[in-house]
């Protein structure tokens, strides 16, 4: 179980003793920012011609709208936070389907690589035949046309 905290603050001149479960540093920080919102509202005419409950009530309605306003803002931020947190999934998504993709795209590559390495090679096969041909067709050639050279020598 947590232990009650005691410390001594100074608030608008006077000492009190302040108990909580939170730590002494924490209620020295609550003690001060109840000073400043004094000292501010000290500053403004007219403040110190009020009574007493009147400048407690004005005091009270400072710091509760200093809360209101706290929490507008950290509303806007848990709002800002979560559409980034959105945005950010959203972007994750997009980045694994352009892997998916640019994975895909590379085996689609992978396999047109090899394709053409496969059709080159037969290109290759297919020169290599007609060059066998045609020279099988010079010897032919050749050949016919020493037999009509004999033909006509006769």
């Amino acid at each position: 179980m947590e232990t009650k905290n005691y410390t001594e603050v100074y608030i608008a001149g006077r000492v009190y003793t302040l108990g909580g479960f939170e730590e002494e540093e924490y209620l020295q920080q609550v003690a001060a920012c109840v000073n400043t919102k004094m000292a501010e509202l000290r500053e403004q005419q007219g403040y110190l011609k009020m009574s007493s409950d009147y400048q407690n009530v004005l005091l009270e309605l400072n710091l509760a709208d200093d809360i209101f306003k706290a929490r507008r803002q950290t509303a806007a931020a848990q709002k800002k936070l979560a559409d980034q947190e959105k945005e950010a999934y959203n972007l994750r998504h997009d980045l694994v389907t352009a892997q998916i993709k640019l994975e895909n795209a590379a085996k689609q590559l992978e396999a047109s690589q090899q394709e053409l390495a496969a059709a080159k090679e037969e290109l290759e096969n297919e020169r290599g035949q007609l060059e066998e041909t045609r020279k099988q067709l010079e010897e032919a050639r050749r050949q016919i046309s020493q037999l009509e050279k004999q033909k006509y020598r006769r």
